[in-house]
């Protein structure tokens, strides 16, 4: 065990581990009849306190996220909470994911002209916030967004504003968002001995997923270079050049290693115009090593960067498994949308 992580910590987090929904338990959600049937079947976990709170008439597949939003952040602040030292001042950068993830969320709605309403929002007290998301949803447009965000750690924003609005997407946006988050949590990642994998991985996908949703919109290869994370793990500099430099369906013969079955299956994805999201893809990257993880480095501190990457793909599992009930979809369909089953 590494000797500048609280043994404790890693402790806690074998005891919380259990109490993450199994494979096997997530496929008998999955083959509920009905939307009551998964509630009534999670009241067995820890989201019975919550269920118990929302009348069963009143139980949707918009009141049921929110559920597991709350839970997963209960979960993060939770591990917070009991960290130390080094350890406590990471997760704090680590649990802005949340924020940054809100913020995304009223942009996109901005972007296409929905009223976005504070339910559509992962619930986050207050007191973890670094942003005044009532006055962000009160915003007329997207201007004015990145203008109430200018005494925040997210100012630099308006960089992108003018790319955004020539491109007309808002990656672009959400690129500058990941920047700011994932160059914060950086800077003491290499303070914690052994946390660098997972938090690099991400850090590898989002810029394939920035990469590749750009070249796609056949964007300059000089914008996309300025939207990309300036960090990376198994990706080297000469090789971002050439992706950047080469057609879409040239990636799978530069992204050599292990993100070339992946780059092969994206570009395969974008070129055949399919609707599946091509996040998903890249997170199932994710989810595999994540698993790994915890199987493998069960006394590292990448275990505690693991169990709350599960916790994450537990409640996207969740989310896609009460959708697919409201919206009348087949155990097939729903199960095509899950990590892990």
């Amino acid at each position: 065990m590494r000797r500048n992580v609280d043994p404790y910590i890693i402790t806690r987090v074998h005891g919380l581990r259990t109490h993450l929904i199994t494979p096997d338990n997530l496929q008998i959600l999955v083959k509920s009849k009905s939307l009551k049937d998964v509630s009534d079947n999670l009241m067995k976990t820890d989201y019975a306190p919550e269920l118990g709170q929302v009348p069963t008439q009143e139980q949707d597949a918009g009141s049921l996220e929110g559920i597991f939003n709350e839970k997963l952040v209960q979960r993060f602040f939770f591990l917070r909470s009991v960290s130390q030292g080094k350890m406590k001042e990471l997760l704090t950068r680590y649990c802005a994911r949340f924020e940054v993830e809100n913020i995304k969320r009223v942009i996109r709605a901005k972007h296409g002209g929905q009223s976005e309403e504070q339910p559509h929002l992962i619930p986050l007290p207050r007191e973890h916030c670094l942003v005044n998301f009532p006055a962000l949803l009160q915003a007329k447009d997207i201007d004015e967004v990145v203008s109430l965000l200018r005494d925040t750690p997210y100012n630099v924003l308006h960089e992108g504003l003018q790319t955004y609005k020539e491109i007309g997407a808002t990656i672009i946006l959400e690129a500058v968002l990941d920047k700011v988050y994932f160059s914060r949590l950086w800077t003491l990642v290499g303070r914690v001995l052994g946390m660098r994998n997972l938090v690099a991985e991400e850090i590898d996908l989002k810029n394939l997923l920035i990469a590749l949703s750009l070249k796609m919109r056949e964007t300059s290869s000089r914008t996309i270079e300025e939207a990309l994370i300036p960090f990376s793990y198994a990706i080297p500099k000469t090789t971002v050049h050439a992706l950047l430099q080469s057609r879409l369906e040239e990636a799978p013969n530069i992204l050599t290693g292990s993100y070339s079955e992946l780059a092969s299956e994206a570009t395969k994805m974008l070129l055949s115009d399919s609707s599946a999201p091509l996040e998903s893809l890249l997170l199932r990257q994710l989810y595999t090593d994540a698993a790994s993880t915890l199987k493998a480095q069960s006394l590292e501190p990448s275990y505690v960067v693991a169990y709350l990457l599960m916790c994450e793909f537990e409640a996207k599992n969740l989310i896609s498994i009460v959708t697919g009930k409201q919206l009348n979809l087949s155990a097939e369909e729903i199960s095509k949308r899950l990590f892990g089953v």
